[in-house]
């Protein structure tokens, strides 16, 4: 087996020390590779250079650490590039997040109009990645939003090699085993449709099929415990209501009006209260970097944002066959949407890449909610990657956040203006 060049794409980025930890969790599977770090931010590639180097060195981990400035030398060789930046980086998502809610849509960074406009930020730098790395390289995607990104490069990445990541359902599995009282360990939920638009109706444990319908219909509404990312009460109200485990993004469907509500009343974006807390993270990521041992803060992503993406790019490297949910091609792995259409759903992972696994039509339930969210989504890349404004508005209308073509119309002219320097696809 060849030793690996793995590219990072966004190096610098808040997130790195849980992708460190994850190359160290994996340590033995990829000694000998070679990290080709690359970001815009010299600065924080700075600082995350040091820092890997460091924990590397202290945990005895067989991993060569080299920084670059310029994308096309980090690119050069590697089998695996890895991707995880954030065009516009957070003053961009709170455009994102806030330019929607002043016209009564919620503002988030992946779904609805604030996803559409990071998506065409993210899709034309996904190409130019494309472009310039090697065609038998595998793109192991996080950048977001992670569908539309995956879509576009598949249909317009000149047959570039593309995995599309979330570890979303990570989280909401272990929601879900609090809230039903159940063990995480062993857990498994059988998470199928797009991406923040999944649903499972089949749960295991220890490979065991549990009876869902009658775990749901023991189901206590708890009394609270909402996060920025996961509402419990609302998650486990819908599921009583739908007879299936919706993703914790349901609730920006569901209870819109409600979300845009709670959105207004709060007063900063998530992109600004993050944006608050970062000078003291990096700060302390720059303190640990200093010393012989570090151990940085997991409060961006932890460990398990960084060892999802290293047990891809494993599985594939060692074609492991492994049991993953990831985006991909359906190719007939839901009935209800189209052989082409990306789709997120359990799929074996080996060095031939994903193949997704046969899981049947979606729930009737959510099933035209899904290809509604589909049918923007196709859209949504077609306009990132051809900077068409009819297709852009198009895609706004598809949305089943956005209710009135002329609040499509004000969101679209808003964004484009807003974020013009990130889109010069749309220059003319």
């Amino acid at each position: 087996m060849s030793t690996p060049k793995i590219a990072v794409i966004g190096a610098g980025s808040g997130y790195m020390p849980g992708v460190i930890r994850g190359l160290l969790h994996r340590a033995g599977d990829l000694a000998g590779a070679e990290l080709a770090l690359y970001d815009i931010d010299a600065d924080h590639l700075a600082l995350m250079t040091r820092l890997a180097t460091a924990m590397f060195a202290a945990r005895g981990a067989d991993l060569t650490v080299v920084a670059h400035t310029e994308l096309k030398p980090a690119l050069d060789g590697a089998g695996y590039v890895f991707t995880t930046f954030r065009p516009g980086g957070m003053h961009a998502r709170h455009l994102d997040e806030s330019i929607p809610l002043r016209h009564g849509v919620v503002g988030q960074e992946t779904a609805g109009p604030g996803g559409f406009l990071m998506a065409c930020r993210s899709v034309p730098v996904l190409l130019e990645i494309a472009r310039a790395a090697d065609p038998e390289a595998w793109i192991v995607n996080y950048t977001n939003p992670t569908s539309i990104v995956t879509d576009a490069v598949v249909r317009h990445g000149g047959g570039a090699r593309i995995i599309g990541l979330c570890d979303q359902h990570v989280g909401d599995t272990e929601m879900w085993a609090e809230l039903l009282g159940l063990p995480a360990a062993g857990l498994e939920a059988d998470w199928i449709g797009l991406n923040h638009v999944t649903w499972a109706e089949r749960l295991r444990l220890h490979g065991r099929e549990l009876d869902l319908p009658a775990l749901l219909a023991d189901l206590e509404i708890p009394a609270g415990g909402a996060t920025p990312w996961r509402d419990p009460v609302l998650m486990a109200e819908l599921a009583k209501a739908l007879g299936l485990l919706p993703n914790s993004y349901a609730k920006y469907y569901f209870f819109h009006d409600e979300v845009v509500a709670e959105l207004r009343a709060k007063g900063t974006t998530r992109a600004q209260d993050i944006m608050a807390t970062l000078p003291g993270y990096y700060a302390g990521v720059a303190a640990e970097a200093r010393r012989a041992d570090p151990d940085p803060s997991r409060e961006r992503g932890g460990g398990e944002h960084g060892e999802f993406a290293v047990d891809v790019i494993c599985a594939l490297h060692r074609d492991e066959n492994r049991r993953v949910i990831v985006n991909t091609p359906n190719r007939g792995a839901i009935s209800s949407l189209e052989p082409d259409a990306v789709v997120e759903v359990p799929a074996l992972v080996g060095a031939a890449g994903p193949i997704p696994l046969v899981m049947g039509p979606l729930p009737r339930v959510v099933r035209g909610l899904t290809q509604a969210v589909h049918e923007y989504e196709r859209l949504a890349a077609d306009a990132a990657v051809t900077g068409d404004r009819w297709t852009a508005l198009q895609a706004l209308m598809a949305h089943p956040f956005v209710r009135s073509k002329h609040t499509a119309e004000k969101i679209l002219d808003e964004g484009l203006a807003a974020h013009r320097a990130h889109l010069p696809q749309f220059a003319s």
